[in-house]
Parts: structure tokens; C-alpha cells; sequence
């Protein structure tokens, strides 16, 4: 259990134990939240990132698939799996 004392203008210094078990760095918000008289909860917010570095997880690294042979592709497995091992050159033509 670790205490701290608050300054004249409402800053408090957090304990280093408290600190190492949170994972509590210098810039990193706190959320105060108030559950009743005479008590709170602190939660370590995780730290902002930038629109950017959100969008950089969604970005697709690779060029896209040519959807023209895609369709090509899908349309010759659909065709086999309807006619088995069937020769699809000479049943089937695909445009």
C-alpha cells in the first residue's frame, strides 16, 4: 500500500512501486474516475496515437489482386468442383 500527499496547487507525486506495477511512464495520462465520498479510481489511459498510425494498421502493403483474373480463378474452381476432374477446355469456356 503506498500513499501520497497532495500539493498546495492538487498535484500529486505517484509512488514508484505504483508506478513500476502500472507501467506508468512520464506523459502518460491518468483518469481519475469518482466511485463515492472519499474515493476514486485512477486508470492509466493508453497513450494517443495519430490518426495516421491508426490508418497505418489498416493500410494493405500489397498491390491489389487483378480482380479480372480473380473472377477467372473463381469462376474455373466453381466449374470443377460442378463437373469433377473433368477437362475444362473441353467443356467449359471462360470469359
Amino acid at each position: 500500500m503506498s500513499m501520497a500527499k497532495v500539493q498546495a496547487r492538487g498535484q500529486v507525486t505517484v509512488p514508484q512501486e505504483v508506478r513500476d506495477l502500472c507501467g506508468i511512464k512520464p506523459g502518460m495520462e491518468l483518469l481519475f474516475v469518482p466511485m463515492g465520498p472519499h474515493a476514486f479510481e485512477c486508470r492509466v489511459l493508453p497513450p494517443q496515437r495519430s490518426l495516421i498510425d491508426l490508418l497505418e494498421q489498416f493500410t494493405v502493403r500489397d498491390v491489389a489482386p487483378d480482380l479480372e483474373k480473380l473472377r477467372q480463378d473463381m469462376g474455373e474452381t466453381i466449374a470443377r468442383e460442378r463437373l469433377g476432374d473433368l477437362d475444362l477446355a473441353d467443356h467449359v469456356t471462360l470469359t
